[in-house]
């Protein structure tokens, strides 16, 4: 063999090498960091009589990018939902980060408050699926997360909460 087949073939191996060595980088973090995490939509059921806003965060203070907010539960206990993030699943633990609000608006009466909180639930369903993590104020700044799952085209599951079809039922922690 020449010297410049040589070389040639030691450079295509340098390359095959350097792309391997960043494909098993980006594999592994996407492996490995996200191990436990799903992919989902926010939606908040708040059972106490205070305006809530709040955002994730994992429990290092990193903020995950979703959050969201409720009406007091005498004005119907929702907000809007917010998509989509990847979060810790069930078994997880996601820090909530809140603000609770006089009903009035009084900004001079806002509340502040943040959480360590394991994620309940099952994890998602295999296929298609609508993936929802619910986060639940109750009075006493007492709250839950949980993922809940359902397949696309199936029915609704009983785990979401009646406040999110215009029922005013109250809910206790852990039901």
């Amino acid at each position: 063999m020449t010297t410049e087949n040589n070389n040639g073939l030691l450079g295509g191996i340098k390359k095959l090498m350097a792309a391997l060595a960043l494909l098993f980088m980006v594999a592994g973090c996407s492996a490995w960091g996200q191990q436990g995490y799903v992919e989902a939509r926010a939606v908040t059921a708040n059972y106490t009589e205070m305006y809530v806003d709040y955002t994730f965060y994992d429990t290092k203070g990193r903020n995950l990018g979703l959050g969201g907010g409720a009406n007091p539960f005498s004005k119907g206990g929702t907000g809007g939902s917010t998509c989509c993030a990847t979060l810790p699943g069930p078994g997880q633990t996601v820090r909530v980060v809140w603000d609770e609000e006089t009903p009035n608006r009084n900004k001079e009466k806002t509340y502040h408050y943040s959480r360590d909180v394991v994620v309940i639930g099952s994890a998602p369903l295999p296929g298609d699926s609508y993936n929802y993590v619910i986060t639940r104020f109750f009075p006493g700044q007492q709250l839950e997360v949980e993922l809940v799952s359902e397949p696309m085209g199936g029915g609704r599951s009983p785990r979401l909460d009646q406040l999110f079809y215009g029922r005013g039922v109250m809910r206790r922690i852990g039901e």
